[in-house]
């Protein structure tokens, strides 16, 4: 018959754990680490939505202008419900109202970035309008120009702007 298996010993690990002091300790750390980082986490994240708005805000001003250009009639950006802040819409305004009617062509219809504000100057507070040639003009056809700010949450962050001049840029 053959041999008794052998027996081997175990080796004997010793098991350690924290201690309920090392944990606070950890936590603690933990704790401050996160409370310091947090209002810079909260301030990039804010510049990004910022830069995402303008972007967009850019965006559909250039298609109003190119669509002016390339249709050869008045087209229109205008805020929802009065406000840039609920979004826009961009169309061809067929009876020179700067309202979207029912008999007008919607071309676009854009829902803001998530920002605490955008707030317009003079006209542009209404509508944006350009011309066959791609010039900013009012209903009436004189000239249009202003500022479109993009507001941030927190008055200390930097906010954005977008200055609309007399050829449309």
């Amino acid at each position: 018959m053959g041999t008794p298996p052998k027996h081997r010993k175990r080796k004997e690990r010793k098991e350690r754990a924290f201690s309920l002091i090392e944990l606070l300790v950890a936590l603690t750390l933990l704790c401050l680490l996160t409370t310091l980082g947090m209002p810079s986490l909260g301030g990039m994240l804010e510049q990004r939505r910022l830069d995402a708005a303008r972007d967009q805000l850019a965006t559909s001003i250039r298609l109003a202008r190119e669509e002016a250009i390339s249709r050869n009639q008045a087209v229109v950006m205008a805020p929802r419900n009065g406000l840039w802040s609920e979004g826009w819409h961009v169309f061809v305004d067929s009876n020179q109202n700067a309202q979207l009617d029912a008999g007008d062509t919607l071309l676009q219809e854009d829902v803001a970035a998530k920002v605490a504000a955008i707030r317009a100057t003079g006209e542009l507070a209404r509508y944006l309008r350009y011309n066959p040639m791609g010039e900013s003009e009012r209903v009436d056809g004189g000239f249009l120009a202003g500022t479109l700010r993009l507001c941030p949450a927190s008055p200390s962050q930097p906010g954005r702007r977008l200055i609309i001049n007399r050829v449309g840029r």
